[in-house]
């Protein structure tokens, strides 16, 4: 549990889209916050049903079509 707090805040602390200080009026803020958690709940459905092997192929993945699907602007 430790262990993720940390992973939480270092997530939130360390980026300022996910602060969601990037710009006023736009979504990307929020969409990567939307999508980190996102992302982070289907990597660890992969690793819970399939094993590491197949999180270590899925997570790249799984990180690079979420963040195509956030908007430009």
């Amino acid at each position: 549990m430790k262990r993720l707090a940390a992973f939480s805040a270092i997530l939130t602390l360390g980026s300022p889209s996910l602060a969601l200080a990037e710009e006023l009026g736009g979504y990307r803020g929020i969409g990567t916050l939307y999508f980190t958690f996102m992302g982070a709940i289907l990597i660890y459905g992969v690793y819970d049903a399939f094993g590491k092997i197949a999180m270590y192929v899925m997570a790249p993945i799984i990180v690079v079509g979420l963040y195509l699907m956030l908007p430009a602007h």
